[in-house]
């Protein structure tokens, strides 16, 4: 029991222990019936990654990118490409963002795969139209992507072997329940899985291509109300090609 005294303005936060607890059912949604019709931002769509985890990939590899597609209004720039056209707009009319920071080139192996590693993002915002003045404005949609703030409670490992990545992602306290860190990392093995069906007398023989992702974010609460963030992230493309000698 906790005694409180009501002679000043107190504030008391209450952790809650989960327990099973069997009753009739009860749906409780984050959003209201008529939301579409009251709000005032038009053409928005927000996605969490456990919905685009549930979508169908290719060959393993979770795509932000591919999977916004699917949503009303937007269309593939193309088989094999990561470009996207909005209502009509063109692909280099997009704005997109990575934790607020521009990112101009969203595809690895010339567009086949998005450069946004599932396992380090925690939502995605499409706006179609009417972006807001923060966004500096854009002709054709404004794509938001927000990479997870770290688990500042526990540390977490998780990761996945694919047909062609692997994937390895851990979080963390650095200060329990005060700062906390993410740090993502995915690397393909096409240069590997390749190179048993290369005949050694070919001119491809010793080349190959893979690439690679790293996300990494701390978080800092500061108060209530203020959050410090710092994130980077870093990716590359890597070819590389035997030299043969001429006799």
């Amino acid at each position: 029991m906790i005694s409180i005294n009501l002679d000043k303005n107190t504030q008391l936060n209450i952790e809650l222990l989960p327990k099973n607890v069997t009753s009739k059912e009860i749906v409780i949604k984050d959003v209201r019936k008529d939301e579409n019709v009251k709000s005032t931002e038009m053409g928005m769509h927000q996605l969490s990654m456990e919905a685009v985890k549930k979508l169908p990939v290719i060959m393993g590899e979770v795509d932000v990118l591919k999977s916004l597609q699917l949503l009303p209004g937007v269309s593939s720039a193309g088989e094999g490409q990561s470009g996207f056209y909005v209502r009509g707009g063109g692909p280099d009319q997009n704005l997109i963002l990575l934790d607020e920071a521009v990112v101009y080139n969203t595809g690895h192996l010339f567009g086949f795969f998005s450069v946004f590693n599932g396992d380090a993002i925690k939502n995605v915002t499409l706006i179609k139209g009417t972006a807001p003045a923060n966004y500096g404005g854009r002709l054709s949609s404004v794509v938001d992507v927000s990479m997870k703030e770290g688990n500042n409670k526990k540390y977490q490992v998780e990761g996945g072997i694919g047909l062609i990545a692997s994937r390895l992602s851990i979080q963390g306290p650095i200060l329990k329940n005060k700062a906390s860190f993410m740090v993502s990392a995915r690397r393909t093995y096409i240069d590997a899985l390749v190179k048993p069906f290369v005949n050694k007398e070919s001119t491809l023989s010793g080349s190959g291509y893979y690439f690679y992702d790293l996300n990494a974010k701390v978080n800092y609460i500061l108060s209530k109300k203020d959050r410090l963030y710092a994130s980077g992230y870093f990716g590359k493309d890597v070819y590389f090609q035997k030299q043969r000698k001429n006799i």
